[in-house]
This record gives C-alpha cells, sequence and structure tokens, in this order.
C-alpha cells in the first residue's frame, strides 16, 4: 500500500507587482494556514518518506513551513512548476519502491487534474471535492494499492480524506 499526500501550495499574493510569477511568496494567510497544516501533520504523526515540491518559491516555503522538522527530505523541482498531471504522475511512477508516504507540493491546475486522473475510488463525502478547485493549502491523501509505484496508473487511487485550512480552522481548535 502506498500513500500520496497531494498539497497544493498555500496562499500568496496572486497579481503582486514586480514580481515574476516563480518568486511569489506566500502572504499573511498564506503562512497562517500552512501553520495549522503543520500542526495537524505533527498531530497525526504521518511518517513522510520524501517530500517533492515544484521550485516555486510559494512551493518551497509551504513544503518547508509544513514540514519544518524534515526539511533534509524535501526535493524541489523545476518540473513541477506549473507542470501538467503528465509530469506528476512520471514523478510519482519513477519513486523508488522503498517509499511509502510521499508528499508532493504543486501548483493549480495540475493538483486537481492529478487528483481526477488518480482517484478510482472516494469516500461517498468526498465526491464533491472532486469536481470543486483545488483550494491553496489543501491536501488530498489518496492511497493506493500497489507494490511499487511503477503500478500506479488513472484511476488506481482510493481519495480517503481531503483536508484545508478552512476546515482546520472551524473543526481542530
Amino acid at each position: 500500500m502506498k500513500k500520496l499526500f497531494l498539497i497544493r501550495h498555500c496562499e500568496t499574493n496572486q497579481f503582486e507587482e514586480n514580481t515574476e510569477d516563480h518568486k511569489k511568496k506566500l502572504n499573511d494567510n498564506g503562512l497562517e494556514d500552512a501553520y495549522l497544516l503543520n500542526q495537524w501533520f505533527y498531530k497525526n504523526k504521518f511518517d513522510i518518506n520524501t517530500i517533492h515540491a515544484s521550485s516555486a518559491t510559494r512551493t518551497v516555503e509551504t513544503a518547508k513551513l509544513i514540514f519544518n522538522k524534515h526539511t533534509d527530505k524535501i526535493k524541489t523541482q523545476d518540473s513541477l512548476y506549473l507542470c501538467s498531471k503528465t509530469e506528476v504522475v512520471s514523478l510519482l511512477q519513477g519513486l523508488d519502491k522503498k517509499v511509502i508516504d510521499v508528499a508532493l507540493v504543486g501548483h493549480e491546475p495540475s493538483t486537481s487534474e492529478s487528483l481526477k486522473y488518480l482517484i478510482g475510488n472516494f469516500r461517498p463525502d468526498l465526491e464533491k471535492i472532486v469536481g470543486l478547485p483545488y483550494p491553496a493549502g489543501g491536501i488530498a491523501i489518496i492511497y493506493f494499492n500497489i507494490k511499487e509505484w511503477t503500478e500506479l496508473d488513472e484511476s488506481t487511487g482510493i481519495l480517503d480524506a481531503f483536508i484545508t485550512p478552512s476546515y482546520l480552522k472551524n473543526n481542530e481548535r
């Protein structure tokens, strides 16, 4: 069994003047949301083997804030910056079979495209999530009943949970 934490970077100033897209940083809400997600991850004691993040400033910041005790596991990759689901799936299929749990911090629309492509089943209460825009800081937890990442393919995943910073603010305090 393999597990993917598919994460969209936290909130940024989308229309920040004089800043190229790749260098946009998290805004105050994004920093607060990343802290909430960090607390949730450690409260739930997930043991993530590797963390892949787009090389964009906002995704690297998100990854470092959420996984602040495991920054040594973060691998930044230019190929994940504004990519399609094809690059996401290719990266996952190339993971070592020893990797059980992986986190991927990326952008829209590749996060929602990847989610739709990868899941074949989901908990009934999560059906509406699949059709909605992927929120900033959203985390999809997807299980795959596979032995090796090379077996990952379309509709092989099961969406088990979808966590957002707004959910945590309203329900976890």
